[in-house]
């Protein structure tokens, strides 16, 4: 058990993410209530480790030979789903360039399904982190049940550190300096990080599109 949770521990420092907290510190700066966040964070906390053990624990192994870009659409359906993708993509750049429209101040408020739904939605993000897909091979060689949940768990709390710090200030009441510090911060990187993330739909949307009609022209995929 031992060598297991020192693997999670690694994978889990490897793996650190800060967007969790942000997140945590965004709601708490648009006036959620302490109890709101500290649900949202033990979704995210919990669903990853629940995740995680149940794949372990179901096909485990299997994970590591499964081929993933033989799952993808081939041929016309594939060229078909990448230009519905692109167009999405490219919509959804376009739509984020209008002007912004100021409306009346509306207290931050948020209901319990709400906050669940983003903790789940968030926990979900596991799937595509490679030190979660390593931590289930690894916890997936017929450990007992109770080593497997363990050793996510402590994935979890690891990944997690820093929604973990902010969670344990909540509960102490000391977390306005977090909040303050979100607020100012973001007033300073939002206007970039909203040019950054319009660019990154307009280039994918775009290389989407150009890899259907390549396929088209061509009968190939650029890659693949």
């Amino acid at each position: 058990m031992t060598a297991l949770l020192l693997a999670a521990l690694g994978l889990g420092l490897a793996g650190m993410d800060p967007a969790g907290a942000l997140v945590g510190a965004a709601t708490l700066a648009a006036g959620a209530r302490r109890r709101t966040v500290l649900v949202y964070g033990l979704v995210v906390l919990g669903g990853s480790a629940a995740m995680g053990a149940t794949l372990s624990l179901t096909v485990g192994l299997r994970l590591r030979s499964l081929d993933l870009l033989g799952l993808l659409p081939r041929g016309g359906l594939g060229a078909l789903v990448e230009v519905l993708l692109g167009a999405s993509l490219l919509g959804w750049a376009g739509w984020r360039r209008r002007p912004a429209v100021a409306g009346p101040a509306r207290a931050g408020r948020s209901g319990l399904v709400p906050v669940l739904g983003l903790g789940l939605a968030y926990a979900s993000l596991s799937l595509a982190d490679p030190t979660f897909a390593a931590m289930v091979v690894l916890a997936g060689r017929g450990q007992a049940v109770v080593e497997v949940v363990l050793a996510h768990v402590m994935w979890s709390l690891t990944s997690q550190l820093p929604l973990v710090v902010l969670l344990v200030a909540v509960v102490a009441g000391v977390h306005d300096g977090a909040v303050t510090w979100f607020r100012r911060g973001w007033a300073r990187v939002s206007p970039v990080l909203h040019r950054v993330v319009t660019a990154v739909l307009l280039v994918a949307g775009g290389l989407l599109l150009a890899d259907a009609v390549l396929f088209l022209a061509t009968g190939r995929f650029a890659v693949g």
